[in-house]
């Protein structure tokens, strides 16, 4: 029983602490998309066995890792950012979460290779690296993320 209360006040400290990348926010929230009437080609690689859009389309959701101290030492976790929309138009959306409103919202086109997915945007190109095929990660900064190095990608479907 104590050993769960710890962890309890473990958990509880490190989502109360601020997220100061996102003016004082923390905290997990659902994300909401909006509709975008962009039109772009297909994306293609140059790679004939390659499918691009069968290994991106779909919702990409962004994430930070946090770590933080309690009483009772250190505790860790990540904090959900931001989604990424790929559509197979060749279009794509990048939508804050309600708790992080102040990060990057902008729509453009998308290409990808097996090794990369660049997001070319109304603001500027993104690049995101392949970790694995549920998994890219890039530079947090482009996004408007302040204080952390990397953001990771998860496939959400």
């Amino acid at each position: 029983m104590r050993r769960k209360q710890i962890a309890a006040i473990a958990l509880a400290a490190v989502l109360a602490a601020p997220l100061a990348a996102c003016g004082g926010t923390s905290g997990t929230t659902s994300g909401s998309a909006s509709s975008s009437s962009s039109t772009a080609s297909s994306s293609s690689s140059a790679s004939s066995d390659f499918d691009a859009n069968a290994m991106y389309v779909g919702q990409w959701r962004g994430s930070v890792e946090i770590t933080g101290q309690t009483v009772y030492g250190n505790a860790s976790g990540s904090e959900a950012m931001n989604d990424i929309f790929i559509k197979d138009d060749g279009t794509c959306e990048v939508t804050p979460l309600a708790a992080h409103a102040d990060l990057l919202t902008d729509t453009g086109t998308w290409e990808g290779t097996a090794d990369q997915l660049t997001l070319h945007l109304s603001k500027s190109d993104i690049v995101l690296t392949v970790k694995d095929k549920a998994t890219l990660t890039g530079n947090a900064a482009d996004f408007g993320i302040a204080d952390f190095d990397t953001i990771d990608f998860d496939f959400y479907g």
